[in-house]
């Protein structure tokens, strides 16, 4: 992903532009946050009141983008880690398997499950498309609710690795 860069556009052309553009923003927030931290300390879990680590929630984020975009928008299977994962554990085994991991195959991970996210965007021909699969255990969300939920998710779990930085030690990032 190209560097940080906030709000590029403060009057996009089309809902869809602002919705993409901002999901992005937040997506670039989430790798900034990475890039001067070693492995150790992308698992570092520092909060008592939390298992949560860096490396757990862009892992999570990973597999969040490929399950939403491709899963339940396109209806295709889950890509590789997720596919060979039981699927009623999939959200924990998405954290856990983090500690196994380093950063660079973290972040990798998350890079491809991003582009194949914005691969599944372009596949829609309007913000009212309709997801292939049902979530929530009702009807399917259309594209519009999907990017807002998307940055919702990326932009909680950015503040939440903000305050992982600032447990570790490590200056916040803007």
């Amino acid at each position: 992903m190209p560097a940080r860069e906030f709000f590029a556009d403060l009057q996009p052309a089309s809902e869809r532009i602002g919705l993409t553009e901002r999901l992005d923003e937040e997506r670039r927030a989430i790798v900034a946050q990475t890039v001067d931290l070693a492995d150790d300390e992308i698992h570092e879990r520092p909060l008592a009141a939390t298992d949560l680590s860096i490396g757990r929630i862009v892992k999570h984020l990973a597999f969040t983008e490929d399950r939403w975009f491709r899963h339940k928008l396109l209806g295709s299977e889950l890509p590789e880690p997720w596919r060979s994962v039981d699927p009623t554990t999939a959200h924990d085994w998405s954290f856990r398997s983090a500690d196994l991991d380093n950063r660079s195959t973290i972040l990798d991970l998350y890079d491809t499950a991003c582009r194949r996210s914005r691969e599944a965007v372009d596949a829609c021909s309007s913000m009212d498309t309709l997801a292939v699969l049902p979530s929530f255990g009702k009807r399917p969300v259309n594209l519009r609710w999907l990017l807002a939920h998307m940055i919702d998710e990326t932009s909680r779990h950015s503040g939440h690795i903000d305050l992982l930085r600032d447990a570790l030690g490590r200056p916040p990032v803007r």
